[in-house]
């Protein structure tokens, strides 16, 4: 496949992906201020509010990452030839965790012009260091956001050294790619960064809050202190005479 036509087939997979996960977590974050636009606390103390609503969108953001890495990712396989194909292979995540859903892009294209193959049947699986199938998955284009790419997704694998293995079938031309996997284990220092961060910002908007905010006094109180202060003018203005016997 020539490489201006893979960056920009890679390119636009990634960026139709990104902005239809973009606009979930953007009505995700509108039915959340919905919800606490409904509390009285909400009107009585916008800050409050502000401050837990930007809470809950870093806690939405946190999982962002590997959700915008559907589709695309690190290239493994570049143009290996099959037969009269030239075969391309990504992995998403760079850095597999356990328990995490890998997600493998298989790009197809003619050796001789460069087109797109989209009649092949493709097949990916994970093979254990003893070589035996863990995991396998049939990447079709049909899980492609722009049906360019033959797509599938590998869950439940746990910390380890495996093989992916990309198994290629045409009319023309038939073959088996393979390249190292490394499964890492589950790292929480993302989320810990992201409650940090979280936590931070709900400090800030609440020390502020606390600081502009004026004791409220009633309108009977208020009415009674004026007229205090006005009988206490009244007698400093209007001297008192002491009588004669």
């Amino acid at each position: 496949m020539p490489k201006i036509v893979k960056i920009v087939m890679n390119s636009n997979q990634q960026i139709s992906q990104a902005c239809g996960e973009l606009l979930s977590l953007v009505e995700r974050s509108r039915t959340i201020k919905q919800i606490f636009g409904r509390f009285s606390l909400c009107n009585s103390a916008p800050p409050l509010c502000a401050s837990v609503f930007l809470f809950l969108l870093v806690i939405c953001l946190l999982p962002l990452q590997p959700v915008l890495a559907h589709g695309g990712g690190e290239l493994q396989i570049s143009n290996a030839p099959v037969g009269a194909y030239q075969v391309s292979v990504w992995n998403n995540p760079p850095t597999a965790r356990a328990g995490q859903t890998i997600h493998v892009t298989v790009g197809i294209a003619r050796a001789d012009t460069g087109e797109p193959v989209l009649d092949a049947a493709v097949s990916v699986t994970i093979l254990n260091e003893s070589g035996a199938p863990l995991v396998s998955a049939a990447a079709t284009t049909e899980q492609s956001v722009n049906r360019l790419f033959y797509e599938a997704d590998l869950d439940g694998v746990p910390a380890g050294p495996y093989e992916m293995q990309v198994e290629v079938t045409g009319s023309e031309g038939s073959g088996v790619l393979s390249f190292p996997l490394v499964v890492e284990t589950v790292s929480l220092w993302p989320w810990l960064v992201g409650a940090g961060m979280a936590a931070f910002v709900v400090w800030l908007v609440l020390r502020y809050w606390r600081r502009g905010a004026k004791p409220t006094v009633s309108r009977r109180a208020t009415v009674r202190t004026e007229r205090l202060n006005d009988v206490a003018l009244a007698e400093v203005a209007v001297p008192r005479h002491r009588s004669v016997d």
